[in-house]
């Protein structure tokens, strides 16, 4: 069985990309891609809205190095619950 799904153009690039590097058609690399994604999944064991507020708050600080600064911006997320 096959379906159509669409994707914005910037993530039907990003899948070619990937399935260059990989060697595989877009079908085996958007497979490949789910089934790593679901395997990190399920290795995350904390609140995945926590760590989407945290990448949320840290896009907006403006800060050029954010990363450096992830364990305070959690540490306060998790105070605010």
């Amino acid at each position: 069985m096959s379906t159509t799904v669409r994707l914005s153009r910037e993530d039907k690039i990003r899948l070619e990309k990937l399935a260059r590097k990989l060697n595989l058609s877009l079908a085996e690399t958007l497979s490949y891609a789910i089934s790593v994604a679901e395997k990190e999944v399920d290795k995350f064991e904390g609140d995945l809205n926590v760590l989407f507020n945290i990448l949320e708050k840290a896009g907006n600080s403006g800060k050029k190095r954010v990363s450096e600064r992830v364990d305070e911006e959690l540490s306060k997320i998790i105070g605010e619950r």
